[in-house]
């Protein structure tokens, strides 16, 4: 049983504060912010209540429609005329007022209210479904976002500790300068590379900032505030890429939601289809009737001020003949909204395949960059060890040991993103299989409800970036 948590109701922004800066923050608090906070799953929310409203509106064909009326009418018309109940009178000049109640109400149509009612019953349930997906568009793009931001905070680190040696080795080189046992070119050199790094480390600084400002962005926030992050455990799915594929099938939200819509399409066809049929309705009123000037001879008895109570009833069977083929045409509307539908679950469920794929073999890749990425790091350490050493033996020079340095930094670089990058593309593939909302635990009591379905049997991809 697969189960899909969606936010609707304003309890849950109440019990999800906003962060403060420098304040503690972990991946799944990040998340609650963002599902209590985030326009997108609110808009949805808000789409699925119109939907909601539109199925009330419908349903309403069911029920009596009750009107008040008042007419007053000159000449030769009679009031009830305005309800097609009588016409001319059988003399010239009279003033007459009526008021009172209508009643109608549908007896039988064939199934026309019925269709229309499960048509937009359907499309509440699409509605419901795209919540689940703007859900895990934001819980994705959160946790991507979160991941930068500690990998960012990694390169930080890793930049100030070589600034740190590099400003070490450049007061050594300056103290045996001082002795006279190393050259002014070497001390200008090392400067130069301690400059160089120093620039290198305010742009990752930045970058950090950067990262958080998207991180508050992903939450919904209007803020550039920096916190206090911890590394996650972030669990991959596992699997052939053939038994992921169909879960994603299985799983993803979208392909739900078009379901409900191919259902919603083929309502409206027989709702289309039905129009064919007689609709069956019944009618009743009641009322007064007051003559103002009523000729002696009109009626027998009558007076001029004299006032009447009266009432009626009717049923009424309408039959279509011919409606200049406009029924015709909206069954052939229906059916062409219907072939929409199957052909936008096709192109859905080729996207799903794609991004599968996609997100997998990223993983794959950035799994395999971790064990290089060590290598490398070994080879670079060593061969920073060693012309340091030459270095301090004078047998060679300080651009050995600039050289090997900036290796050693790249190649730990590349260590960070490898990681970092396995992290963030499982991520992907989480969103890709449909499990972005069934990994995330929601708390109780924070507004949440339900939409079920039982299933048988950089490098990465952002698939998490919120779009319209």
């Amino acid at each position: 049983m697969a189960v899909m948590f969606v936010c609707t109701t304003n309890a849950y922004a109440e019990s999800s504060p906003l962060p403060t800066p420098q304040s503690f923050l972990s991946i799944s608090g990040a998340v609650q912010v963002g599902l209590a906070h985030h326009p997108l799953i609110r808009r949805a929310g808000e789409s699925a209540e119109v939907a909601a409203a539109a199925v009330g509106q419908v349903q309403a064909r069911y029920y009596p429609w009750l009107d008040a009326y008042g007419i007053g009418t000159g000449g030769t018309i009679r009031p009830l005329s305005r309800f097609n109940i009588a016409g001319a009178q059988n003399k010239p000049t009279s003033y007459v007022e009526s008021a009172g109640l209508l009643a109608d109400q549908l007896i039988y149509d064939f199934g026309q209210t019925g269709h229309r009612v499960k048509a937009e019953r359907y499309a509440e349930e699409a509605a419901r479904s795209d919540i689940a997906t703007r859900t895990a568009v934001v819980i994705t793009a959160i946790k991507q976002a979160y991941l930068r931001c500690l990998r960012q905070q990694r390169l930080v680190t890793l930049t100030q500790d070589m600034v740190r040696e590099r400003g070490i080795l450049k007061d050594q080189i300056a103290s045996l300068y001082k002795s006279q046992l190393k050259s002014k070119i070497d001390l200008n050199l090392m400067v130069v590379e301690l400059r160089a790094v120093e620039a290198q480390l305010i742009q990752v600084k930045n970058d950090l900032q950067l990262a958080f400002a998207q991180l508050n962005a992903s939450m919904g926030l209007q803020s550039s505030a920096e916190y206090t992050l911890d590394e996650p455990e972030q669990a991959i799915a596992t699997g052939t890429l053939d038994e992921l594929i169909a879960r994603a099938l299985d799983d993803r939200p979208e392909l739900v939601s078009q379901e409900h819509r191919i259902n919603q399409a083929d309502e409206r066809v027989r709702a289309a289809q039905a129009l064919n049929y007689p609709t069956i309705s019944a009618m009743g009123m009641s009322g007064v009737i007051h003559f103002s000037d009523a000729p002696t001879n009109q009626y027998g008895g009558s007076h001029p001020g004299q006032t009447n109570l009266w009432w009626g009833a009717a049923a009424t069977v309408s039959i279509p003949i011919f409606t200049g083929f406009l029924l015709e045409n909206r069954a052939a509307e229906a059916k062409q909204d219907r072939y929409k539908a199957e052909r936008r679950q096709d192109d859905i469920s080729n996207r799903v395949r794609m991004e599968v794929a996609e997100a997998y073999f990223t993983v794959q890749t950035a799994k395999q960059g971790i064990g290089v990425a060590e290598n490398e790091i070994r080879a670079a350490r060593s061969a920073w060890e060693l012309a340091s050493s030459r270095y301090r033996m004078g047998l060679s020079s300080v651009v050995d040991v600039t050289t090997s340095a900036t290796a050693l930094l790249a190649a730990e670089v590349n260590l960070a993103d490898a990681q970092y990058g396995v992290q963030i593309a499982g991520v992907a593939l989480e969103f890709a299989i449909g499990g972005a909302i069934l990994s995330e635990p929601i708390s109780a009591g924070q507004g949440i409800g339900l939409i079920g379905r039982t299933r048988a049997g950089e490098s990465a991809p952002e698939y998490g970036r919120i779009s319209e």
